[in-house]
């Protein structure tokens, strides 16, 4: 994976929804509007914990230790259903988390964004 930092935080859906809006006003008037990188937020602590479940973070943690080249090779180190290992590599793909990289021929071979960060806004 190309060197990436995902931001990962709190924020409530007035606080992104204001954001949205001031950006789309400074595109409007042709302002220049900097990136701020990949950033991956919840309204709550409870819809996190939902999203990065224990076994998530696991996953991420053998991927970023053990860089498995495929995603069966990940469920026999997780000792877990495949099924189930799939389906939480693609959430975490899908949130940005981690990419799929193509690995000999039709293999996916997961692999980690070099940091993520934590961020509670209050």
């Amino acid at each position: 994976m190309k060197v990436r930092k995902v931001k990962i935080g709190l924020r409530s859906s007035d606080d992104v929804l204001r954001e949205a809006a001031e950006t789309m006003k400074r595109v409007a008037a042709g302002k220049r509007v900097k990136p701020k990188g990949h950033r991956l937020f919840f309204t709550s602590p409870e819809a996190l914990r939902r999203f990065l479940t224990p076994k998530r973070l696991e996953l991420i943690r053998l991927i970023r230790e053990r860089r498995p080249d495929s995603i069966n090779e990940l469920a026999a180190l997780a000792r877990r259903d495949f099924k189930r290992v799939y389906e939480d590599v693609m959430g975490l793909a899908e949130a940005g988390l981690l990419e799929l990289a193509t690995n000999k021929g039709r293999k996916k071979a997961p692999r980690v964004a070099d940091e993520l960060r934590l961020e509670i806004v209050v």
